[in-house]
Order: C-alpha cells, then structure tokens, then sequence
C-alpha cells in the first residue's frame, strides 16, 4: 500500500511539470544522448544501447530505462547527425522519447566547437488503472472518486526540442545543453477526462578528459552537471583504464543532502576493436536505502573508425579518337 501512495504522488507531481531528465551512470560513453552538438566532433561511427534497472527489489514498482542512440560524422561538410531513442518506465507511466539531431562542427586549429540541436517527440502514457485512491470506489463501481488520477490507459505525445555547444581538443570535452527548449505540453485524454503533462526545461554541464599515466594506464575524469534551477543532481565518475582493455571506476551522484543519491561502481571491457562492455551497480547512500537493492546499468558501444574511400579514375582511351 505504502508503494501505491508514492506512485500517486508521484502522478500528481507530474500532472504539473514533467520528471527531469533519466539519470544514467553511463552518460560520458553517449554525451550526444544529452548534447546533440557532440555528433561530428569524433571521427568515428558510434553506435550504443544502454539499459538501466533502477532501484531492483522496490516492492511494488518498475522503474527501467533502455536507450539507443547512433552518431555519423560528415566531415565533407564539418558536420555530424544523430539519431536517439529512449524508453521511460516509471511505475505507472511510460514515456518514449524519439529525436533526430545534427550538429555542424567549427575547426579552430586542432580544436573544434560544435553547435547542435534535436529535434523529435515526447509519447507519454499513465495506466489509471493500476493505481488507487484513498477516497476511491473499487468494489461496486471502478472510481478514483480524484479528477487527477485517469480511470483508464491514457497517452498523448508532446514535441521535444534541444540545444547544444560542445568544445572538443583532442581527450577533452567541455559541453552545454538545454533540453525540452519549448517546455512541449501532453495532453493525455480517454473517455473519462483529459490531463496536462508540462516537461520541464533542463540544463546540462559537462566536462571529461583522459591523462596518459603510463604506457599501460589511462585516467579519464568525467562530469555532469543537471539543472532546472530548481532541484539540482551532480554525476561524477573517475575511471582508471588498463591497456585500453580494461575499465574500472567510481563515481557519485547527488549535489546535496536533499539530492544525495548513490555511490556507483564501474567496470567495463573492450571486446574487440571499438567494441565496449560496461556495467556499472549502484549503491544507494539515502534514506531510500533500506526499501531496495540499488540498481543496474549495462551499456554496450560499438565505434567504427571510417574514412571514405578515395577512388582514382583510370583513364581509359578510346581508338577511335587517338
């Protein structure tokens, strides 16, 4: 009962203004899933899924989030596009993110500054009739006696709109972005009423870097910074690579004592050339410790380096005009 009462609190807070953005302890192998002005600015095709189990063993509730997201370089034209995809499972809501992006890339000597946006659609969905009411009417007649809580399944879709600027110099990035740029507005309707979603705009900060410590190891400090000047989260992470094989890391999240969240363990392999294995298990340091398990991320990402093909015609002489 206690899990029902935080889904429907969490429903009335969305009825209001959208959840922010999904967290992923994994955001600096797929930076172009919140800054379309990264497509581009690396020369290889990327290509990555990601999926996340949060908070395993919550009685009651599914919170789960897989991604894909693929970017192609177009360096005849200094550019790069993007394609993201994402599908959201909060408890009783579900949201599936679509968004296309193109970036064009600004070369300043060895350095680059990339200016994006993104452009998709936002569909939501709130299962009404798996939640109950305190005041609600569940024997004689289906009611949840609140004008908040739909009755049934209802969905709308709202468009989504991004920016982004990202400097890139050789292992360093340093990034910026704003998504839901509109603030797009849902309407999810059935036969009974009709409720606005408002996703609320967010703002990113990011910096990652790497360090060549010795032949065989590598250092990479990665940063992520979310607001909506509202609530703030941090993401940080350390990773130490070994031989360009092998991953292993730290990192946190939270800002303050109201937003402290969890301390996360990385470890991650290369496969085989440009492919990549990671996972990553996240211990949680608040109060909400003691009601789950923490959660589980696993992403795989593939890297092709490609360089078009440069093709010298032959000249071929035809005897009749020699």
């Amino acid at each position: 009962m206690k899990n029902i009462f935080v889904v429907i609190g969490t429903l009335i807070s969305v009825q209001l203004m959208g959840q922010v953005e999904s967290n992923f302890s994994h955001f600096m192998l797929k930076p172009v899933s919140f800054n379309s002005a990264y497509a581009g600015s690396l020369e290889p095709i990327e290509v990555g899924v990601t999926y996340r189990n949060q908070w395993t063993g919550l009685s009651g509730s599914t919170i789960s989030t897989g991604s894909l997201y693929t970017t192609l370089p177009i360096p005849k034209i200094s550019s790069g596009v993007s394609l993201n995809m994402m599908y959201d499972v909060l408890g009783v809501q579900k949201n599936l993110y679509l968004s296309l992006g193109y970036a064009y890339q600004l070369k300043i000597r060895k350095a680059k500054i990339g200016f994006g946006f993104s452009g998709g659609f936002i569909q939501s969905t709130l299962f009404g009739n798996l939640l109950r009411a305190p005041e609600g009417d569940y024997e004689s007649n289906f009611d949840h006696r609140d004008p908040i809580i739909p009755l049934n399944r209802a969905s709308g879709i709202s468009p989504y709109l991004s920016l982004g600027i990202m400097f890139t110099y050789r292992t360093l990035q340093i990034g910026y972005s704003l998504s839901n740029v509109i603030e797009g507005s849902t309407t999810i309707t059935n036969p009974s009423n009709a409720k606005n979603l408002i996703f609320q705009r967010n703002h990113f900060a990011n910096v990652s870097s790497k360090f060549k410590i010795s032949k065989s190891l590598s250092f990479s400090p990665n940063l992520l910074f979310k607001t909506d000047f509202k609530e703030n989260q941090l993401d940080i992470n350390f990773l130490l690579n070994y031989k360009s094989k092998f991953d292993v890391g730290i990192g946190y999240r939270g800002y303050s004592k109201k937003s402290n969240e969890s301390v996360i363990i990385l470890l991650g392999v290369n496969i085989w050339k440009g492919l990549q294995l990671m996972y990553s298990y996240d211990v949680a340091t608040s109060r909400f410790f003691a009601y789950q398990s923490g959660s589980h991320e696993v992403s795989l990402t593939y890297k092709l380096n490609y360089k078009p093909r440069v093709f010298n015609s032959k000249i071929i002489y035809n005897p009749r005009f020699l």
